[in-house]
This record gives C-alpha cells, sequence and structure tokens, in this order.
C-alpha cells in the first residue's frame, strides 16, 4: 500500500497533495455517508466500482481486553490517618499516591496485605477500564493501632488526605469504602 501510495504522490509538493487526499477523507468519502458523486476520485475508485463503497472503510474487530484482578487495601488509623503509597514512577499511574495494591495479573494474586491488621473484605469491587486491560479490584479495610508499622507507604492524616487528587480508579476505591 506504501507504495502504490508513493506513485500517487506528486514530486512537487506532496504534503498538499496528503492534505488534499486527507480533507477528500473527512469531508467527501466519510465512512458513514461517502458523496461519491462529489468524489474527484470517483472515476478511479475501486470501491465503488465494485459496489463495496457504502461498506468501506472495513473496521477491524477491536482486541478483547485481558481482565486482570487485585485487591486494594484501605487501612485507616484510629487517628484518622489513611494509608497510601506512592506508585513506581514507571508504569500505570507511575508516582501517584494510591492505596496499597497486590499485582494487578490475570491469573491469582498472592495477597501481600501492606500492614498487619485484621482486614475485611468488602462485598463490592471495584471495577476501571485503562486502555489495554479492564481490572477488577477486591477492596479490603482495616481499622489499625498507632503502634502498627507498616511494610510500605506511608500514614497521611486525614487534614491532608485529598481523594480528589487520587487517581481515578483510587477514587472509586474510596467511594465504595465511603459507602459503607
Amino acid at each position: 500500500l506504501t507504495e502504490y501510495a508513493k506513485t500517487l504522490t506528486p514530486q512537487k509538493r506532496p504534503g498538499d497533495y496528503a492534505q488534499a487526499i486527507m480533507d477528500l477523507g473527512a469531508t467527501i468519502c466519510t465512512p458513514k455517508k461517502p458523496a461519491c458523486g462529489l468524489c474527484p476520485w470517483r472515476t478511479n475508485c475501486i470501491g465503488l466500482a465494485k459496489g463495496t463503497h457504502l461498506e468501506l472503510p472495513k473496521k477491524l474487530p477491536k482486541k478483547k481486553k485481558p481482565t486482570r484482578t487485585g485487591t486494594a487495601y484501605v487501612a485507616r488509623r484510629v487517628d484518622g490517618a489513611y494509608l497510601l503509597e506512592t506508585r513506581p514512577e514507571n508504569g500505570l499511574l507511575g508516582g501517584m499516591q494510591a492505596w496499597p495494591t497486590t499485582d494487578w495479573s490475570e491469573t491469582a494474586v498472592n495477597e501481600d496485605a501492606p500492614i498487619h491488621a485484621e482486614w475485611k473484605t468488602h462485598a463490592g469491587e471495584v471495577r476501571h477500564t485503562f486502555t489495554h486491560f479492564h481490572l477488577k479490584l477486591q477492596v479490603k479495610t482495616a481499622l489499625v493501632l498507632l503502634d502498627r508499622k507498616q511494610t510500605r507507604g506511608e500514614f497521611v492524616q486525614a487534614a491532608d488526605f485529598a481523594p480528589a487528587a487520587l487517581p481515578t480508579v483510587m477514587r472509586k476505591v474510596f467511594d465504595l469504602v465511603r459507602s459503607e
């Protein structure tokens, strides 16, 4: 296709030609309502000649997104502080504050609680879709004593906690916990 396009592209002002072709696609040769009668290309149009112009362009079926699962841990200390962690710079939600979670995987997830506590599993789950996968998070909550030490993350005092600053998926976790 690239080679064929090169044979059609003029040597002089190829940028103008490319823009004209894009304008044709945007205004005349549209997927839902092609205006073939107005098209200067109609005499060379294979789709029009074959009678398939109303079926073009053919969309490829969307690739099915895999579903990953994980667990989000919402720990609140008796003084009202929440346990949050900063996500690694590389990867999803890089550098953002979030609830501690297990890895997000398509297979069983190893439980990796961020602090020793009596965790309660929330009845609901959080569902979120990223560009390349769906995520289902089980949510566990715990009230922890002041002397408990976490294995990761830092406690943020309630006055400094801003749910609106959390990434959307983590805000969904907070909203679910708050609704109980």
